[in-house]
């Protein structure tokens, strides 16, 4: 097979791909969140602090990392049927979730927050992976 026709065939992993990409980024995001914005908000006045660190932003993160998860983790996983991609993705949603039971604005809860935030990127990352990879093998036993 041509490395033209297996590079096309890998782009187009049913779509799990994309939200992968998409989980990734909000997995950086969320850490970059983590790690700098306590930094910004020492230059900024205590209101805009307060507002920026209310629990709803950090749920609503929860959350969208959960949907995207959802959309990126189960569809993977029938394809590749790795469950270590799916554990470590269910690994990062859980320290998410725990970070929101931590004391707010502790280092604690941004360390778990942060770690969480790693380990999503991480298994976003191994679900694109293992969904392309498993495309391409699929392609070259067809053959």
């Amino acid at each position: 097979m041509s490395p033209k026709v297996l590079e096309r065939t890998r782009g187009n992993s049913s779509g799990t791909s994309r939200w992968d990409r998409w989980g990734q980024a909000l997995s950086l995001l969320c850490m970059v969140h983590c790690l700098v914005l306590p930094l910004v908000l020492g230059a900024l006045p205590a209101v805009m602090s307060h507002a920026l660190e209310e629990t709803p932003i950090h749920l609503g993160m929860v959350v969208l990392a959960a949907v995207l998860g959802g959309v990126s983790f189960v569809p993977g996983f029938r394809r590749h049927r790795d469950g270590r991609v799916l554990a470590l993705g269910a690994l990062g949603l859980g320290l998410l979730l725990l970070a929101q039971f931590l004391e707010h604005e502790s280092a604690r809860e941004t360390a778990v927050t942060a770690l969480g935030a790693t380990v999503l990127v991480i298994a976003h990352g191994f679900n694109r992976r293992r969904c392309q990879d498993g495309c391409a093998e699929a392609v070259v036993n067809a053959r």
